[in-house]
């Protein structure tokens, strides 16, 4: 497009981001040589023998092994029943496979089929589960057993506006600074690892900010409406839908950007650890300006700290500001 005049530059990009290679984590089973006999892993623990017989180790489809447990039925019918008449050494009625990070391969057994995640968890939990595995540039291997956390994820993201007994629970009411503040740190950090392409971080940070929110009982679609946008580009799916729900007309792709309201991320207190003797036994939240006076007559208020100083007197109370507070009986 430069050589033929289209742009006035020749290079469009400031750097290369290579995408990580999902790798795959295989299963395998154990055979005992020249038998039909399959020994659970743990059994062996790291003989590579049984009762004097070699042990073949095989790959094994990992789309029938929930977590590391083999679902037996299936193994048996699989590669048109050439494992049918297979007996197994199991442990506590269990077969335990054996785990292995490898480069996903058709002949490793290891690959697995997009398809059939997205129709049983939907395309949102897939996406989100891709970019929870770790940094965008690293190798990283795939595991199905744990993609259920994120459609945990969208699931109380959901409940945030519909319970599942109660239907809608999404309120038109006026917004606590509590929730603001919630919302707007969770934004905040959302722009951060967006920008840097930590999609991994930001995954984790909304599922810290729906957990913030649900700890708060916050329903308000005021806050709602501006945590859908944010999460848009990780969940683009259910997003739209709620977004509908709400009673928003267009597509939540045009609605604006929320414009973070720094008032509200402003701290005005801070969690302090109260350790006495050096052991931590309680927790105070105190104002940012709070002198040494007024810690040592609040820590003697406290009925945790009371209880473990067994009615003795401190020698001393030492207050770090912004760190911690000890207590020296």
């Amino acid at each position: 497009m430069y050589d033929l005049g289209h742009i006035g530059f020749d290079e469009p990009y400031k750097r290369l981001v290579n995408q990580g290679m999902i790798q795959g984590s295989s299963r395998f089973v154990y055979r005992i040589n020249g038998t039909n006999k399959f020994v659970s892993k743990n059994i062996l623990a790291e003989e590579e023998s049984f009762e004097g017989k070699p042990i073949d180790k095989l790959h094994v489809d990992v789309n029938f092994v929930d977590g590391v447990e083999l679902d037996i039925a299936a193994f048996k019918q699989w590669r048109n029943g050439e494992y049918a008449h297979a007996e197994f050494i199991l442990e506590d009625g269990k077969y335990i496979c054996g785990v292995e990070t490898e480069k996903m391969s058709k002949s490793k057994f290891n690959t697995v089929n997009p398809d059939m995640l997205v129709e049983k968890f939907g395309a949102d939990t897939f996406r989100m589960y891709e970019m929870f595995l770790g940094p965008v540039q690293d190798s990283k291997p795939w595991d199905t057993k744990g993609i259920e956390g994120v459609h945990r994820f969208i699931k109380k993201l959901w409940r945030l506006f519909y319970d599942d007994l109660k239907g809608q629970v999404w309120t038109n009411d006026k917004a606590s600074d509590a929730e603001w503040k919630a919302l707007y740190k969770t934004i905040k950090k959302a722009e951060e690892d967006t920008e840097r392409f930590s999609f991994n971080t930001g995954v984790s940070n909304f599922m810290i900010g729906v957990n913030d929110l649900t700890d708060l009982k916050c329903h308000k679609k005021e806050v709602l409406e501006k945590l859908l946008i944010a999460i848009t580009p990780y969940a683009p799916h259910v997003t739209e839908e709620l977004w509908h729900l709400l009673g928003n007309a267009g597509s939540i792709l045009d609605a604006a950007y929320p414009v973070i309201e720094n008032k509200y991320l402003v701290e005005t207190s801070k969690a302090y650890p109260v350790a006495i003797n050096g052991k931590t036994r309680a927790e105070l939240t105190l104002a940012l300006d709070t002198t040494q006076e007024q810690v040592e007559a609040l820590v003697l208020q406290d009925a945790t700290v009371l209880k473990w100083l067994e009615g003795k007197a401190p020698k001393k109370i030492i207050y770090v500001k912004n760190k911690m507070i000890n207590v020296v009986v």
